[in-house]
């Protein structure tokens, strides 16, 4: 059985991997080259905490779990339906600010849920979650 610490580091693997893949697929959708930009920053971000996150399973000798292709494919799938009429950068800003408070409230579920995690997965949950926080303000500026 899981502890809490390999709980919320799970989770933290697969909060950064639904990031990274979402501005993947919609980077491809946009023109707006600050839009573009932001997006880049943004997973440059997601992939340094989702790194730390792996190194932290290795460490307590556990495998990381990503998503699931489920999970990837019905992302994939909302954001296709969402889009296909649709590709203004408004719209595509509204999404990744949804996405991001999503976001913010997982790691908020997971702080609740795992009290007995390690102190670092703990600052690296919050960390994650302070990073979508901001990013929901920043994506809400192209609104």
């Amino acid at each position: 059985m899981q502890n809490d610490n390999e709980k919320m580091l799970q989770e933290i693997v697969q909060n950064t991997e639904m990031g990274k893949n979402t501005l993947d697929e919609l980077m491809g959708l946009t023109h707006d080259q600050r839009l573009k930009d932001e997006m880049m920053r943004q997973k440059r971000e997601y992939r340094r905490i989702n790194q730390a996150a792996h190194t932290a399973l290795d460490a307590i000798g556990a495998q990381a779990k990503g998503q699931s292709a489920a999970a990837r494919m019905s992302v994939s799938m909302g954001i296709r339906t969402r889009t296909m009429m649709d590709k203004s950068t408004r719209n595509l800003a509204t999404m990744l600010a949804e996405g991001s408070g999503q976001g913010v409230l997982d790691c908020k579920r997971a702080e609740k849920d795992y009290p007995t995690a390690s102190p670092g997965a703990k600052q690296l949950c919050s960390e994650l979650g302070e990073l979508q926080a901001r990013a929901e303000n920043t994506w809400r500026e192209f609104i």
